[in-house]
């Protein structure tokens, strides 16, 4: 070696990928590293170092150590890069060639690859590209053998994510299966409840923040020593909301396995990319769940009508995405503020508020009022449920079957409806392409009838799955009259009205206009639609029968609304 290079890095560089483990110890790292300074002693070669990259695949060079060894050779401090073959460096051709041809040369590397017989010095490496060929074909092969692997692995039921979710851990006795990590667990059973009080993701994690959990990585990284990918153990207890939403949407809490969400771009970018949902493969107690599949449907309907708070709104909405418009449908909105007494807090409808009262009518009630109104009626529909048990039983399972039938009519002559335009549609675009192309209508008319016709196809391509969705749901999942009533047993005694006992037992509360505007005494419709009975139709006489003139009302929603605007 020349007095220039001396003080240069002689670099030897290992690298393993979890195929070529599988392929044995010989491509271990303690071997090439033996194989790799025998071989810079024996043929002269000083001030080596050895840097290498352990679980990185071929077809990637976003490796750590490689990434270091490559700033060392732009900053001219490499004399020589040494491996054990051509594969070592990569099994991606084009990279790999790019390397070898280009840029080691232009910054004065020389390239040694022992078993290849590769050595830049001496220039003669005529088959150094069709070795590198060979090798990206290897990786092509491998990758499909290992998918063909896997895609049979899933389709049998195996789990074949390489970690357990958060909340659980490899079963020692069976590395196949998971148990709960009841530490873990117990976090995500908390943060589960915290949604079904009403909280969003945001202020679930600022709450876990503040009480000092620790984050899902770290966890990790404590409980294996494996780093994770975004882990800061600077900040341990720095929960993201979206670490919070992953966790309220992942299926493997009710104790079900899904394989084949994610797939990669190719083989050489190990990018994932979620399948459709059409795609993936569920099987159902595979293990211990975490939560109940009752907490599970009262999150996700919680977050489907999520809704960010108000800055004024400390504590969340108690009645967050369940109190709906009996005349429009659209939502009632909360109206709260800190200037406002508790007792003046109220909702209305958010097509009066936005739109005004050309568009709705404002469907005023307090919050309070509310309250009183839905607490009364559970108590006296859950008491019904453990008194008259039989009855009870007997009179929802009539009833809901008969406005399911209804339903499912109704719903099967829409479908019958679309799919008869859809054909429709098909046959007049047959049509209206052969006139055009015969001359018999204009360009410009084809253009428009067109863009017509396609606009219609697409609303219908849109609203019939969406129909059949709802068929399906209807026709395969009958009303639960038996776990609504065993929920009565366990809740003898409703003092007050908590954001747990509340979506446990109520789906949805429709707000119809008062008889009478401005009166306090005149009535109003509240329809309560309870999770597994649905509608239990009851009078509410209104408590408070205090009376307004139409002008001190309209004063009142005016100062309401502009202390929360």
């Amino acid at each position: 070696m020349d007095q220039a290079n001396q003080n240069k890095y002689t670099v030897l560089y290992g690298r393993l990928s979890q195929e070529d483990d599988r392929a044995g110890d010989s491509n271990s790292i303690q071997n090439q590293r033996l194989m790799l300074e025998k071989y810079a002693a024996d043929n002269g070669f000083g001030n080596t170092l050895f840097l290498y990259d352990d679980g990185y695949s071929g077809t990637n060079f976003n490796r750590p150590s490689w990434n270091k060894l490559m700033s060392l050779v732009e900053n001219g401090e490499v004399a020589a890069i040494i491996v054990k073959d051509m594969s070592r460096l990569g099994r991606e051709y084009l990279q790999v060639g790019q390397l070898t041809e280009l840029i080691f040369p232009s910054f004065g590397v020389r390239f040694i690859a022992i078993q290849d017989n590769v050595d830049s010095l001496y220039g003669d490496n005529d088959f150094t590209p069709f070795k590198n060929l060979f090798n990206d074909f290897f990786a092509k092969d491998t990758s499909k053998k290992i998918k063909a692997v896997v895609k049979a692995k899933a389709e049998r039921g195996e789990r074949i994510a390489t970690r357990a979710p958060y909340g659980y851990k490899k079963d020692e006795n069976n590395p196949k299966k998971i148990i709960p990590d009841e530490q873990a667990a117990d976090i995500v059973r908390y943060i589960f409840r915290l949604c079904a009080e009403g909280r969003g993701p945001s202020q679930i994690a600022r709450q876990l923040k503040a009480e000092k959990v620790i984050t899902p990585t770290n966890y990790y990284y404590r409980q294996t020593g494996v780093t994770l990918a975004n882990l800061d153990t600077t900040r341990p207890y720095n929960w993201k909301d979206t670490s919070v939403a992953d966790i309220l949407c992942e299926i493997s809490y009710l104790g079900h396995t899904v394989n084949m969400r994610y797939t990669t771009v190719s083989y050489k970018n190990k990018k994932q990319i979620k399948r459709p949902e059409s795609e993936w493969l569920k099987f159902e107690s595979t293990h211990e769940p975490l939560i109940t599949q009752e907490l599970w449907d009262i999150v996700q309907d919680i977050r489907a009508h999520k809704k960010r708070p108000a800055k004024q709104m400390d504590t969340p909405n108690l009645f967050s995405g369940l109190v709906f418009c009996a005349d429009c449908g659209n939502t009632l909105v909360l109206h709260r503020a800190h200037t406002m007494r508790e007792t003046q807090n109220n909702f209305m409808c958010s097509t009066y508020k936005k739109r005004g009262k050309e568009e709705c009518s404002s469907h005023y009630i307090r919050e309070m009022q509310l309250k009183a109104i839905i607490l009364d009626d559970l108590k006296r529909v859950t008491h019904y449920a453990r008194q008259k048990e039989k009855l009870f039983i007997e009179h929802i399972t009539q009833k809901n079957t008969i406005e399911a039938r209804q339903e499912i009519n109704r719903i099967q002559r829409e479908l019958d409806a679309g799919r008869r335009r859809d054909s429709e549609l098909t046959a007049l675009f047959k049509r209206l392409y052969e006139d055009n192309v015969l001359g018999r209508i204009p360009n410009e008319h084809f253009r428009l009838l067109s863009a017509e016709y396609t606009a219609e196809e697409a609303q219908l391509q849109s609203k019939l799955p969406e129909l059949e969705k709802r068929m399906e749901q209807l026709q395969n999942s009958l009303t639960d009259v038996t776990r609504f009533v065993e929920k009565a047993g366990q809740y003898r005694d409703i003092p007050e009205l908590t954001p747990e006992i509340l979506r446990l037992f109520i789906g949805k509360i429709i707000v119809g206009e008062k008889d009478k505007k401005y009166s306090r005494t005149a009535s109003q419709e509240i329809r309560i639609y309870y999770r597994d009975i649905g509608l239990m139709d009851t009078p509410v006489e209104p408590e408070d029968t205090q009376e307004f003139s139409p002008e001190e009302f309209e004063v009142m929603d005016f100062q309401a609304e502009e202390q929360t605007a």
